[in-house]
């Protein structure tokens, strides 16, 4: 999506000088070739300097290939053995609600993410295959945008449960329950899936494709060409997906901090006995860990992402900012293959449980190999 802008502006000012294609086939006939050459108007200064800022783009989008491809991969197998490891707990708490969704909100962005750039390098393949390409890209695209809001919201959810259970023990269990977390993080996922909706309704792939760049062709839908609904969609996707979430979290991670640290303070005065008996709630540390990462990892593409509902891309097509742009959708990706790293070094729970699922699968393998070696000493 990054390069969209150019090229709606490359076919505006081409005009009807493109002709309709083939997206995977050219001619062989260099006849054919030398004739099209002749026909085709020379392209003016602007068309040129537009073919050239892509054309240096794409060292930029190769190096996102290749993060990405290694990010969804990361993502995908992180967080499978998050929901693994998760699903083996012997009781499942609120965190672990949360926990649960935010990994399966980060392995959808691993899947979607490595579809979108193996899109932009199959599509060429055949006919069929840009076919299935093009139709899927920007729902794709869509369902990517969704889990990220989700994610964004549900770790905000976390934060303020920590935060809320820290400060109101005694309300916090009286109000709140696992079946309230699970009600809320379905809740926020079809919400969130609402807004990603936007993404295919305004945007589509169109069948000119530019031989210098290597990416699907997008292009705006009638509805994409409302200006006003586009800026709309901008805008819902800022707040929910970064604006709330950061303010939100802000305050509760800032709040939950000043609370460990009056506590601890407390707790040294405390003989051992007494402070063994004092009880906090489970994964603060996990929680400030999160959130400390998400602000890390999202606030680039907040300011992206701002200034396309402030400014309305004024500053794009420039090679600085559109490289801006693709660095910090890439740090986005890299937000959800941290979370294991996290639970790994702050996690007692999940460290205990990886372990004992891993020793019961190695006994397992042990004992399979055992009984094939006895097998095949019975059968001689």
């Amino acid at each position: 999506m990054k390069t969209l802008l150019f090229y709606l502006l490359f076919f505006a000012l081409n005009g009807t000088c493109s002709a309709q294609q083939s997206p995977t086939t050219e001619s062989q006939d260099p006849t054919a070739q030398n004739n099209a050459s002749v026909l085709q108007p020379t392209l003016s200064p602007d068309q040129l300097s537009i073919r050239k800022f892509l054309s240096e783009l794409q060292g930029v989008k190769r190096v996102e290939f290749v993060a990405v491809l290694v990010i969804g991969t990361l993502a995908v197998l992180g967080n499978l053995v998050v929901i693994m490891v998760t699903a083996r707990y012997k009781s499942i708490g609120i965190p672990q609600v949360y926990m649960a969704s935010l990994a399966v909100c980060d392995l959808c962005i691993g899947i979607f993410s490595l579809w979108r750039v193996l899109a932009d390098r199959l599509f060429r393949l055949s006919d069929g295959v840009y076919w299935f390409c093009s139709r899927t890209y920007f729902p794709v695209v869509g369902l990517d945008v969704a889990s990220s809001i989700t994610a964004a919201l549900v770790a905000m959810a976390l934060s303020v449960d920590r935060c809320f259970a820290l400060k109101f023990p005694i309300k916090h269990v009286e109000l709140w329950s696992v079946r309230r977390a699970k009600v809320l993080v379905v809740v926020t996922g079809m919400m969130s899936l609402l807004f990603g909706l936007n993404i295919p309704l305004r945007l589509t792939i169109t069948d000119v494709v530019d031989p210098l760049v290597n990416q699907l062709p997008p292009m705006y839908t009638s509805i994409g060409f409302n200006g006003a609904f586009t800026q709309a969609c901008n805008y819902i996707e800022f707040v929910f997906r970064f604006a709330v979430p950061l303010s939100v979290m802000m305050v509760s991670n800032t709040w939950t901090m000043s609370i460990i640290q009056k506590s601890d303070n407390f707790r040294r005065g405390l003989d051992k006995e007494t402070r063994r008996a004092v009880k906090t709630p489970k994964c603060l540390t996990m929680t400030v860990g999160l959130v400390i990462i998400f602000f890390i990892t999202q606030l680039p593409k907040a300011a992206f992402l701002f200034d396309a509902v402030m400014f309305f891309n004024k500053h794009r097509f420039t090679l600085a900012f559109e490289t801006f742009a693709i660095l910090s959708n890439i740090l986005t990706k890299v937000n959800s293959i941290i979370n294991i790293f996290v639970y790994l070094a702050l996690n007692k729970e999940f460290r205990r449980t990886l372990l004992q699922m891993l020793s019961c699968c190695c006994c397992q393998r042990n004992v399979e190999d055992d009984s094939a070696i006895e097998t095949v000493l019975s059968r001689i």
